[in-house]
């Protein structure tokens, strides 16, 4: 047995591990752990702990005009303190350029308005959310799949018929902050490039903001 620490230092660490939930075999577990030279590492500062969704491949390019997405991947959060309240999507899909627009899984993406958005009107997120529920909506990775290759963005996307720049919503992803507001992200094009951002469900939802969601077969 070890001299180097004393009984108090030891108690303290016996108290942390039952707050953080910590059984006693899971004690004897840390101790035959191969890598405890890495945990002293991240307490040092020398190394970070990555959760292993962040590890998932989530786009793999194809060719010029087409990529695969993992729908099923954790997606990224919109910003910190905020998980997911909601995620629709699994396994992958195949997103192809053509001449007429972007195709997910052989299906055409269009940018969805609701009948409560048309003619200067609008609703609540919350609203549109229940009115989206039964549709094939796209989801956060997607969205971030279309960022990172903003060569397969279709032109019209970034402006609709009257030249009003479109916030384009990826409803298939909801997050939820600590007081429990939630989140829907968006992609926009602005100043020559494309950006990323997200709108909370309490506020209003006009002509402009479209819902991404793949057409009817």
């Amino acid at each position: 047995m070890s001299n180097l620490y004393s009984v108090g230092q030891m108690n303290q660490l016996g108290d942390a591990f039952e707050a953080e939930g910590f059984r006693p075999d899971d004690v004897t577990k840390l101790k035959q752990f191969g890598n405890l030279a890495g945990v002293l590492s991240v307490l040092r500062g020398l190394a970070k702990i990555k959760p292993v969704a962040e590890d998932t491949a989530r786009v793999i390019t194809l060719n010029p005009t087409t990529i695969a997405v993992n729908l099923g991947a954790a997606p990224e959060l919109p910003f910190n303190g905020a998980r997911v309240d909601q995620h629709i999507g699994d396994g992958w899909a195949v997103v192809e350029k053509r001449a007429d627009g972007l195709y997910v899984n052989g299906r055409k993406v269009v940018l969805h308005l609701s009948k409560r958005q048309l003619g200067g009107k609008w609703l609540k997120g919350h609203e549109l959310c229940e009115e989206l529920a039964d549709k094939p909506v796209l989801n956060a990775n997607l969205l971030d799949a279309f960022y990172d290759n903003p060569h397969l963005i279709p032109e019209d996307w970034k402006k609709d018929e009257q030249g009003n720049a479109r916030y384009i919503f990826f409803w298939g992803t909801i997050s939820r902050d600590s007081d429990g507001y939630l989140y829907v992200r968006y992609l926009y094009f602005a100043g020559g490039t494309w950006y990323r951002y997200y709108r909370w469900l309490d506020g209003g939802w006009f002509g402009v903001g479209p819902a991404a969601l793949l057409a009817s077969n």
